[in-house]
């Protein structure tokens, strides 16, 4: 059977307002205790905060993953497809910088593309062996007053941050394990190196275009994949044995699946994300 929650495995920013409240409260709040969270997380994942404060390669063996060569390995391909309803688009009135930005922007809860999700994640939680981190180099670029790409896996360690636009733009990330950033870029500042060497979802914002939205995995293990379109994912080299597979996609939360792989074979499985009680889909 598989489990079903609502978005909560990347850490979501809070509107202004509402930081102006708690700033006013938090000390009234730590007083008796009160700690706050990015969102609802599955009983059966740590959440960030208990992620110890260690160096990335401390991080790694806690985790309980080591490196192997893999003998045998098998694969897991399959698709991430909506069910439910569609979900139309945001329209966003573009009142800074149009001249790059455009008049105006529609921002997507949930992209469809041949018939499948795109920009899901899906990865193997409970691997504790195998391959290597095989990840390109991670690059968050801002391109036409957008991130690009709009999801990004990388291993723990550096995540390089470019603009291509001619108008400024402000890097705000919102985390709980690693560190927070709010750095303003523009065409004499076009790169920088943000560090993210603890393992979590990190959001990425811009305070100056606030449709611009950017989700960065920092992942616990080498078996991370992001949804291409269709909804397609693949993962390989993976040691035999029964894993929980899970998906995550920012508006219809996450999915579990058990799967099970076999030497030298490609295990096939599709998870079906339902949009009827997403309630960020409906804002």
């Amino acid at each position: 059977m598989p489990k079903t929650n609502r978005p909560g495995f990347c850490f979501v920013s809070r509107p202004r307002s509402l930081n102006l409240v708690l700033s006013l409260l938090l000390p009234f709040l730590t007083a008796v205790g009160v700690s706050g969270c990015g969102g609802d997380k599955e009983s059966t994942q740590a959440t960030p905060s208990e992620v110890s404060a260690a160096p990335a390669e401390a991080q790694a063996n806690s985790s309980g993953y080591t490196v192997q060569d893999v003998t045998h390995g098998g694969a897991i391909e399959g698709q991430v497809i909506l069910s439910g309803k569609p979900i139309p688009p945001r329209p966003v009135l573009v009142n800074q910088d149009a001249s790059v930005c455009g008049s105006h922007r529609l921002v997507y809860p949930v992209k469809v593309e041949k018939g499948g999700i795109v920009d899901a994640v899906v990865w193997i939680d409970n691997i504790q062996e195998g391959k290597a981190y095989d990840f390109p180099p991670p690059v968050l670029d801002q391109k036409k007053c957008t991130y690009d790409p709009h999801v990004v896996v990388m291993q723990p360690g550096d995540l390089k941050i470019t603009t291509s636009d001619p108008v400024p733009h402000n890097v705000h990330s919102y985390s709980e394990a690693n560190r927070t950033y709010n750095e303003s870029m523009n065409p004499l500042n076009r790169e920088m190196t943000f560090r993210l060497a603890r393992p979590e979802c990190v959001t990425f914002k811009c305070d100056l275009h606030g449709w611009m939205e950017a989700f960065v995995v920092v992942a616990k293990n080498p078996y991370y994949a992001v949804t291409q379109p269709g909804g397609t994912f693949q993962l390989r080299n993976i040691p035999p044995g029964t894993y929980q597979l899970k998906v995550w996609q920012e508006t219809l939360g996450k999915m579990t699946l058990d799967v099970t792989v076999e030497a030298g074979k490609t295990a096939r499985i599709n998870f079906r994300l339902d949009s009827t009680n997403s309630e960020r889909a409906v804002r």
